[in-house]
């Protein structure tokens, strides 16, 4: 696999042409890569194995194990609370509006599929702001050396085509993000030329408005790890499906009697035929161990769970109503895992709250917000025992404040409003624990 690292230029490096020609080319190295990655959740793998039938047993490893991971991170919407008094409505409207919970889920996929992913940040016909996700195959963030890493600039780019609609070589339509403007630019031949029917966009963002998100620091997908094992997991089967399938074509041996061709028809057509005393007839299969493929498939499907730390969620274990401690045992390493993307899709969504925050305060649409004191609430998407959380409930009554306690229920979406309910509805109560009303 191609390794991927970001893409640095010294501070104060001009974006000529020739710099912008060069980035494009680097970026372009690693497309074979993505390519290959999609190709295993949307085209399946390909194998050099030839069945009877063309029945080949390929799985889809790759999109049980971004739809886990992704569906486990953002698979509820993403909460956003304000640590002080800050009035959040606002904003949070403007993401419902758009169904920012979807566009974090694509970005998520994204970065499971490819280590990686893009949003774009802009404003659109009617002053709002919006976000979109631009694809890996044609975007690239610039940075800085310097320790921070921080953004020079960043492109998004399309090959010219001809009027066939095959891609011109050399040649580019390329957008420039900068921390001030947004810039049209045609790329021949290193030359970039200035389209001017297409001027050149100020924007009020503060900074470069495209968001680089990470899967992990090495830019790697969720199952790039394993796709060898897939590999092997996809041959294995396959030739068992094989094997099978030549069965009904095994050939039929004859000892002590001479076949004919007439006598080669009637087996076929009767299903039957005479044959001399002491004769006898087999046909002539390749032994198959399936006890021992058994094992070597569960062993291989086994280890590609445990290194792409993906659990797999139809272990009988997981049917047998496991108490909660058990069941976080058994996820320990996928949980780990998700903590560490989770911190890093995080680092992204914060900077997309400073890119709205900023437009949207010169807008006069929003007060001052520091993006630090907003709370980023992931929930994780498993299923949940009400039953052990209301006891636990009842124990840490008078010791942990009622809203937190109501939150921990899977049912309920806003604690706050919840609690204030309840106490409407019970104003003599004196406990809050369900077991304790009135007491």
């Amino acid at each position: 696999m191609n390794k991927r690292n970001l893409y640095i230029l010294p501070k104060d490096t001009e974006l000529t042409g020739e710099v912008i020609a060069n980035a494009i080319k680097t970026n372009e190295e690693a497309l074979a890569t993505f390519a290959k990655l999609e190709s295993y959740v949307d085209d399946l793998p390909s194998m050099n194995r030839t069945a009877p039938n063309e029945l080949l047993a390929i799985h889809d490893f790759a999109g049980y194990i971004v739809d886990v991971n992704a569906g486990y991170l953002v698979g509820n919407p993403i909460d956003y609370k304000a640590t002080d008094s800050t009035n959040l409505d606002t904003l949070t409207e403007n993401y419902t509006t758009q169904d920012i919970s979807e566009l974090d889920s694509e970005l998520e996929t994204d970065c499971s599929m490819f280590g990686q992913a893009f949003e774009a940040v802009y404003v659109d016909e009617e002053t709002t702001v919006r976000s979109a996700k631009l694809s890996v195959y044609n975007t690239l963030v610039i940075y800085d050396d310097t320790f921070k890493h921080n953004k020079i600039a960043a492109l998004y780019y399309a090959p010219k085509a001809d009027v066939n609609g095959r891609a011109i070589s050399d040649q580019y339509d390329v957008t420039i993000f900068t921390s001030t403007k947004i810039e049209q630019r045609s790329l021949k031949n290193k030359e970039l030329t200035e389209d001017p029917e297409t001027p050149d966009t100020d924007h009020f963002f503060g900074q470069v408005p495209i968001i680089h998100y990470f899967n992990n620091r090495r830019l790697k997908g969720d199952y790039e790890p394993v796709i060898s094992l897939i590999d092997a997991y996809n041959i294995l089967q396959s030739d068992r499906v094989i094997d099978r399938e030549k069965l009904v074509d095994a050939i039929l041996a004859f000892y002590g009697a001479k076949m004919t061709p007439e006598d080669m028809t009637s087996i076929k057509d009767n299903r039957a035929i005479g044959m001399p005393e002491g004769s006898k007839a087999e046909y002539i299969v390749k032994q198959i161990d399936e006890a021992d493929a058994d094992v070597l498939r569960a062993t291989i499907a086994a280890d590609i769970h445990k290194f792409s730390k993906t659990p797999d969620l139809t272990d009988a274990t997981f049917g047998n109503a496991p108490s909660g401690v058990s069941i976080l045992y058994k996820l320990l390493a996928f949980e780990q895992n998700i903590k560490k993307k989770e911190r890093l899709f995080a680092q992204g969504l914060r900077e997309r709250l400073e890119l709205y925050c900023n437009v949207m305060k010169t807008q006069s649409k929003i007060g001052k917000i520091n993006p630090k004191d907003v709370e980023l609430v992931f929930r994780r998407a498993l299923p949940k025992n009400d039953f052990e959380t209301s006891q636990m409930i009842n124990n840490l009554d008078g010791v942990v404040d009622h809203e937190t306690l109501v939150g921990q229920l899977s049912f309920v979406k806003d604690a706050s409003q919840v609690v204030e309910k309840a106490q409407a509805e019970q104003p003599v109560a004196t406990n809050f624990g369900t077991n304790k009303v009135g007491a």
